[in-house]
């Protein structure tokens, strides 16, 4: 029955990895970079709701409804950073030497970690939402309400990212600049805009993950290098590129970590999460899902 429980923890934590990773994998697979600065998305996504919220109630607590309120606030907020953050800046460097650009988005998630501590101080906050009941009970296997909501949330994002590259004009563009730039603009596709929103999308939806985030767990200013880094495993799981391989490599990746941290130790999780990414690469180099975001 522990082994359950664990596994239901992992799910419901492993759907925020995964749309945290989609995000991640969605530039990576368009703009062709490796964006270091995605955990700070994450990071000020979190904020934005709990300022929101705090506005609004004189404190960061309210009902179920009111916190999904600011979800949209986040989302929106975390577009208008990510798009204006690669005009202004990942722009200059696409096409150079892929160290350029790890260097620039490094230095960019530096940046807004040292902002954020000035603005807001390095103290932990989280957003309180109140239920009359705060679990269910399911054979045996707790449930909190609002990690259940999290999860959902995560789904919905996720979901609602593959309908609009598979549905919407906008995300057949950016599915052709995935698949050939030069082609995609002698058919009069905007590359470069098309390249920002989805810098944009990508921030938008590692902001909404976020305030879900912020009802679970503690956020900080420095809490992102830990969302930058589990994104590149479940990226590198899943498929460069895959949205499917990185919504399976995120549940499994949560699924795996919450067994490691209930039967040996939580700091074992990231070792054991790294070692099983090297087992994956020398067994199947491509992922679990070889397909881009362009296929």
């Amino acid at each position: 029955m522990a082994a359950t429980q664990f596994v239901v923890n992992g799910l419901l934590v492993g759907a925020l990895f995964a749309a945290v990773a989609v995000g991640f994998a969605l530039i990576w697979g368009v703009v062709d970079i490796i964006n270091l600065a995605h955990g700070e998305m994450v990071m000020l996504g979190g904020y934005t709701s709990y300022w929101v919220l705090s506005l609004v109630t004189g404190n960061a607590e309210g009902s179920p409804l009111l916190f999904l309120a600011t979800v949209p606030v986040a989302i929106g907020v975390l577009f208008v950073v990510g798009y204006a953050l690669q005009r202004t800046l990942v722009s200059r460097v696409i096409g150079t030497d892929i160290f350029l650009t790890l260097l620039v988005t490094f230095g960019a998630s530096i940046a807004i970690q040292q902002l954020a501590l000035q603005a807001w101080s390095a103290n932990p906050r989280s957003i309180q939402v109140s239920f009359a009941d705060p679990s269910l009970a399911i054979a045996g296997v707790v449930v909190p309400k609002m990690k259940l909501v999290a999860f959902a949330g995560a789904l919905v994002l996720t979901a609602v990212l593959f309908v609009f590259l598979k549905r919407t004009r906008t995300g057949r563009a950016i599915r052709a600049v995935a698949q050939n730039p030069e082609a995609a603009a002698l058919v009069g596709i905007d590359v470069e805009h098309t390249r920002a929103v989805t810098f944009g999308l990508s921030s938008a939806i590692a902001g909404g993950v976020g305030s879900f985030i912020a009802v679970i767990l503690n956020i900080q200013p420095q809490m992102g290098l830990i969302y930058t880094l589990k994104s590149f495993v479940i990226v590198v799981f899943g498929g460069v590129g895959s949205i499917p391989g990185a919504l399976v490599g995120g549940l499994l990746l949560g699924s795996v970590e919450e067994l490691v941290a209930g039967f040996i130790s939580s700091q074992w999780t990231l070792a054991v999460s790294f070692s099983l990414l090297i087992v994956l690469l020398v067994v199947k180099p491509k992922g679990l899902f070889g397909e881009g975001v362009g296929e």
